[in-house]
């Protein structure tokens, strides 16, 4: 947490409006969520595209460059916790047509969960005068 803190005071960021990623080894990456875009699709494959400088693109390339299908990684938006998923790949850089004189690229993440909710997470009533006795 402490290198986050020190990334965040070194790069003049405010952690509550980025999205981190974290890999198992440590590294970070934080990208204002301003320029972030998130999809879930049916099969629980999530897409996290993004609409960035040259600069961001370079630096999102070099983070992603040596995971590997499936390897585990973590994201934690506006600082809400480390959400942990598989990384699924990183599409071609593609950039944004617009007359705006700043280049715009757009890239596209992948990643699925590395572990399943339950879906229930309640145990069965087992009295029935506490209200809170069927929580986990």
């Amino acid at each position: 947490m402490s290198e986050l803190n020190d990334l965040a005071q070194k790069e003049n960021i405010n952690l509550d409006d980025c999205i981190v990623f974290t890999k198992d080894g440590g590294d970070i990456l934080a990208v204002n969520i301003a320029y972030v875009g998130i999809k879930q699709r049916q099969d629980k494959m999530m897409g996290i595209n993004f609409s960035i400088s040259p600069k961001k693109v370079k630096e999102l390339e070099e983070f992603f460059a040596d995971l590997t299908d499936g390897q585990l990684l973590f994201y934690n938006i506006s600082q809400t916790g480390h959400i942990p998923v598989n990384y699924r790949g990183l599409s071609t850089v593609s950039k944004k047509i617009s007359t705006d004189p700043e280049a715009v690229f757009q890239i596209s993440l992948l990643v699925e969960p590395a572990q399943d909710m339950p879906k229930q997470s309640y145990f069965d009533p087992t009295c029935e005068c506490c209200t809170l006795h069927h929580i986990l």
